[in-house]
């Protein structure tokens, strides 16, 4: 029998994370590893939504340039939000706009394989079918063993997992369980009135959590609901909420019409949220979902898992040259990580429990983007897709009309209600709201 190969790195989870570690490691000359516990293609329960500073790392990989030419991706041109009180703005197309913010809606089942695929193309070894039951540190070396009995070894680790992270969990760097929870469901394009490209939802029963729609290039939409820990909804009671609520939502329901056909059953994926304490260890990195790379306001943790993912390969590369692949070292992971988007994760945080509390606060969003137009819209899409930091919110270019919306608000005493629950219909004190939403839904772009 020939000699297993030893490995400089083991990664375990071809997600966006592993897979992106696993991209820039090989590209450098690294012998890596990439183990996915699936066969691709495989499914994600995701909102499909990448964000600016996940596609300029995929337009790096030239990912996206593919995935363009084939139609597989659907640009953010127009969209909005409707506050808990159903005041809504609905942005021009992008084209007349240049700040911008990049998104695009791209299935994961698609674009996940795509980026393991390119992965492989610069070297990884990409291991399908690859579930891993084992791992131990002994010798300077890992040893993994798969469900399958296949076994790997290798001078570092990196676990990417996911949220629930069975390694990161067994080795003791990660000591707690996921806890938000987000939902996805696909409706059948050419059966709903939805032809906006992007709008998010934020009714009282969900804050400080979300209902968000996104359109694909080929019409399907996805319709997502996103959970936080501590909000009004237990995450255990996510799918009775969807099958209650936001079934009944309004706003869902224009958007959606009455022959709107799903594709699949409302399905529930587990997130951790805020980053972890501690994501490294003696030869061993924690990323992604797996450390927490998500951010505990929007949900979205894929481009912040890229870019850990493109800061822990630059970090191992330097640490394998010096030879020292030692906790103490790779702690400079964790504090890089940290600094370039952890500590907005305590913005986001603090935001997600003042939202909580007081709701008017996206009230105030939405008055300041009618005021102000698309920029101010530009401006608050940009901080909540990491392309700036939140404390933009803080500068007076936001805080100042943000706060002008809020004393306008106090000052008239406008508390409408959204009409959310399977109660009441719409009724004219949405006249605002439900006009923008009968141009996302069917009107013209």
């Amino acid at each position: 029998m020939d000699e297993q190969p030893v490995y400089d790195v083991l990664i375990a989870g071809a997600g966006p994370a592993g897979a992106t570690a696993a991209y820039f490691l090989a590209k450098g000359g690294k012998r890596v590893a990439l183990l996915e516990k699936a066969t691709f293609p495989r499914d994600k329960r995701c909102g499909d939504a990448w964000c600016e500073p996940a596609l300029d790392i995929l337009e790096e990989m030239g990912v996206i340039q593919q995935l363009d030419a084939e139609g597989a991706v659907q640009w953010v041109r127009s969209g909005g939000l409707v506050s808990p009180s159903g005041l809504s703005f609905t942005s021009p197309d992008e084209g007349e706009r240049e700040a911008a913010p990049r998104v695009a809606a791209i299935r994961r089942m698609v674009c996940d394989e795509r980026i393991a695929r390119a992965a492989a193309g610069v070297g990884a070894a990409l291991i399908e079918g690859a579930a891993v039951s084992e791992v131990k540190l002994g010798d300077g070396r890992w040893a993994v063993r798969c469900k399958d009995g296949r076994r790997f070894t290798g001078r570092c680790l990196i676990a990417a997992d996911g949220a629930k992270s069975k390694i990161a969990r067994s080795l003791g760097v990660v000591t707690t369980g996921a806890n938000s929870v987000a939902s996805r469901q696909y409706i059948k394009g050419g059966t709903h009135r939805f032809s906006s490209d992007g709008v998010l939802l934020y009714p009282p029963y969900v804050l400080p959590g979300y209902v968000a729609l996104f359109r694909h290039s080929n019409g399907d939409i996805d319709l997502g609901c996103y959970v936080l820990p501590g909000g009004r909804v237990p995450l255990t009671k996510l799918k009775p909420l969807l099958q209650t609520e936001v079934a009944a939502d309004p706003y869902v329901r224009a958007a959606l019409g009455d022959h709107a056909e799903p594709l699949e059953p409302p399905g529930l994926s587990p997130l951790r949220l805020g980053g972890e304490p501690t994501t490294h260890g003696e030869r061993l990195l924690v990323l992604g979902d797996a450390a927490g790379q998500t951010d505990p306001l929007t949900g979205e943790g894929i481009h912040t898992a890229m870019v850990a993912a493109k800061i822990a390969a630059r970090l191992l590369h330097e640490a394998f040259d010096e030879g020292d692949l030692s906790a103490r070292r790779l702690s400079a992971y964790h504090r890089a990580w940290m600094q370039n988007f952890g500590r907005d994760f305590w913005i986001s945080a603090a935001a997600g429990r003042a939202i909580q509390r007081f709701p008017v606060l996206l009230d105030t969003a939405a008055i300041a983007a009618q005021r102000r137009g698309a920029s101010f819209m530009d401006d608050f899409g940009a901080a909540m897709t990491g392309v700036k930091p939140k404390s933009l919110f803080l500068s007076p270019r936001m805080s100042i009309p943000l706060g002008a919306a809020l004393l306008g608000l106090l000052s008239s005493r406008a508390r409408t209600k959204y009409a959310s629950g399977p109660r009441a219909e719409p009724t004219h004190d949405f006249s605002f709201a439900m006009n923008a939403l009968q141009t996302m839904a069917g009107g013209a772009r």
